[in-house]
């Protein structure tokens, strides 16, 4: 008995050792990455003439960097702050997923069983095959985007929205197909009530943001809006190339709130990311995270788009809430966010249990370019792509 008991000791303070080493390394590793990126954000801001952004370096149980820089409206003097509030745009996705997965974890619901299951009169047109909450958490539903983004941007009802979708016929069957699709993945806050009897709020409320202390997060306009202390929208207006303050924050996101309404600050999403990377297993389970993480299709145009300026991406797709692709021969899981003047970003190395996010309130390419600054970084990838040379090359003249 004294054996084992001295061997599990042992074993322990191996761990802890080994654990602790190893946080010792990465820090070492990331003291010049943190100086080059921090050089790196202050000198893109200031060529963007852009009013400033929020970022963050993540491990499990480690926040490594942390900087909010300039300010939340050109023109005024009130700086940002780590718990300014943005809003999220399409990086809510991650979270609305989670939030599924962990209820199809707890009996709650199942992502594989029909959709009509929950919603009895939701139908898409044409399909043979059943479709599921895993085909809408992975934009596998069918139905083609054409036009769909137009339509939440003139603010038209949400009743409309899900009545347009059901009229149109699908493009393929459910989960054959990669389309990403806003309107459809508005759907998860209904299958969610459908399924739970509980809003869409207090959802997110008692299984993610209280566990987690999301202090700041919440899910619609007027919440964001009531908070004093948000990020004001910049956006580029037409025949210009000179950002300013938007002429109003976008609401029509709102009407899809899982697919892009969830506000907060960094402070919210840091514990939701070190979260994904495994440190909150009583949050979120290795099982769970798996079934988030694994991917669920290809999406070949994405990997056209990146690497026409990122040569080392050699593929990419989509999991449940969150997109994939392989650079450098590392996976990346990660998601941006666009609407009307917010930019936003999270990304993360699961081999190296490593993540950053990027809060940025305007027009501009600076949360997806920083991200991927980062990860050339870390990776040890001495490549630039075109926009970022020129930038450099300004910054010398």
């Amino acid at each position: 008995m004294k054996k084992h008991t001295l061997f599990l000791i042992i074993f322990l303070l191996t761990l802890f050792f080994h654990e602790a080493s190893a946080n010792i390394l990465i820090e070492n590793k990331l003291k010049p990455i943190i100086y080059q990126l921090d050089q790196f954000i202050s000198s893109y801001l200031k060529k963007l003439k852009a009013p400033g952004c929020v970022v963050a370096i993540v491990g499990p149980q480690q926040v490594y960097f942390l900087k909010a820089y300039g300010v939340k409206r050109l023109g005024q003097k009130d700086r940002l702050t780590p718990e300014t509030i943005f809003q999220f745009a399409s990086v809510s996705k991650t979270i609305s997923a989670a939030l599924a997965v962990k209820l199809h974890h707890r009996g709650k619901l199942s992502l594989d069983v029909p959709v009509t299951d929950y919603l009895l009169n939701f139908h898409l047109k044409g399909t043979k095959k059943p479709l599921s909450l895993r085909h809408i958490l992975s934009h596998t539903s069918g139905l083609s985007n054409n036009g769909m983004n137009a339509l939440i941007e003139r603010c038209t009802p949400r009743k409309t929205l899900y009545e347009h979708v059901q009229s149109q016929s699908v493009s393929a069957e459910p989960g054959e197909w990669f389309d990403y699709h806003n309107i459809m993945y508005g759907l998860v806050e209904d299958i969610l009530i459908a399924a739970t009897s509980q809003s869409f709020q207090e959802l997110l409320q008692q299984n993610l943001f209280g566990p987690l202390g999301m202090q700041h997060a919440s899910a619609g306009y007027q919440n964001m809006i009531m908070s004093k202390n948000r990020a004001y929208p910049h956006d580029i207006p037409h025949k210009s190339k000179i950002l300013r303050p938007a002429k109003s924050y976008s609401k029509c996101y709102y009407s899809v709130l899982a697919s892009a309404g969830i506000n907060g600050s960094i402070l919210d999403l840091i514990p939701f990311l070190q979260t994904q990377l495994g440190g909150r297993p009583d949050v979120l389970s290795s099982q769970e995270l798996d079934m988030l993480h694994a991917p669920q299709i290809k999406s070949p145009e994405t990997l056209k788009k990146i690497q026409e300026k990122f040569r080392y991406m050699s593929d990419s797709g989509y999991a449940l809430g969150w997109r994939w692709m392989d650079y450098a021969g590392e996976r990346v899981m990660y998601h941006g966010g666009w609407i009307n003047g917010s930019r936003p970003m999270v990304a993360f190395l699961p081999k190296y249990k490593i993540g950053i996010i990027v809060l940025h309130h305007a027009e501009t390419p600076f949360s997806f370019r920083t991200t991927m600054k980062f990860l050339n970084l870390f990776l040890g990838i001495d490549y630039e792509d075109k926009s970022l040379q020129k930038i450099k090359a300004k910054t010398k003249n």
